[in-house]
């Protein structure tokens, strides 16, 4: 019984985080780690407990899975090796045809849909301008595809090289705890 009870607030908190992650005006990564469920097996063996975290953790890769599988990838941008920043940007359309971005800087994560409008560097060049909950932050694909700009969210501009779909989708896991 207590097994069904726990089973069932997990299963609430997961989808809670899911939604939240896809419809959010954006949640930092500090934010997010906030919340904390706490569960006990008194009456349970071991082995019993064992069971129950196998079967959590198959439920919470079924839940990844359906959230992955209901974005489809649009890009990804990253700061070069040498650059002294790390800086990811990946973005991805969800069911609703919304843009999902993710931005990560220096451990620091954020993520949402947010609006966007275009904006122009000190040296005039034009590029996507993120209003994220972390602060502006921004991005510009260069006709290749697979290189351009990042604006961190100092306003500094960073040369940039291709993040691919599977470090985009790395980061997908990141907004959903895993």
């Amino acid at each position: 019984m207590k097994a069904n009870v726990i089973k069932g607030i997990v299963t609430g908190v997961v989808a809670v985080m899911m939604i939240g992650s896809l419809t959010a005006c954006g949640m930092t990564r500090e934010v997010s780690s906030n919340l904390v469920v706490e569960a006990s097996w008194d009456d349970s063996s071991d082995e019993e407990q064992a069971e129950y975290s196998e079967e959590e953790m198959m439920n919470l890769e079924e839940e990844i899975n359906a959230v992955q599988e209901s974005l489809i990838f649009m890009g990804g941008l990253k700061t070069t090796d040498d650059d002294f920043n790390e800086i990811d940007v990946a973005m991805f359309r969800n069911e609703d045809g919304e843009i999902v971005y993710i931005y990560e800087q220096d451990d620091t994560l954020d993520y949402g849909i947010y609006t966007t409008e275009y904006a122009t560097t000190a040296d005039g060049e034009e590029y996507a301008e993120i209003d994220g909950s972390i602060g502006k932050y921004g991005y510009y694909f260069n006709e290749d595809l697979v290189s351009g700009i990042i604006i961190d969210t100092d306003g500094n501009v960073h040369e940039a090289i291709e993040l691919d779909e599977e470090g985009a989708r790395d980061y997908v896991r990141k907004t959903l705890g895993a």
